[in-house]
């Protein structure tokens, strides 16, 4: 007998979509088996990231 899956298929897929669902172009899911927990971290939104325009530090 093998032991249930402590974070499933759907618990992935529901993170995924309520990312997508955010808006949020740049997250990290982070799956932390151990204490069945699954950890989003997120980075800029869409309309955040759009505004600032190209990086004046970066070089041609």
């Amino acid at each position: 007998m093998t032991a249930p899956a402590r974070i499933t298929q759907a618990d992935m897929d529901r993170a995924v979509k309520s990312v997508k669902a955010a808006g949020v172009e740049r997250a990290r899911i982070v799956m932390d088996l151990k204490n069945q927990r699954i950890d989003i971290i997120i980075g800029d939104l869409k309309a955040n990231a759009d505004s600032e325009g190209p990086n004046p530090f970066d070089e041609d």
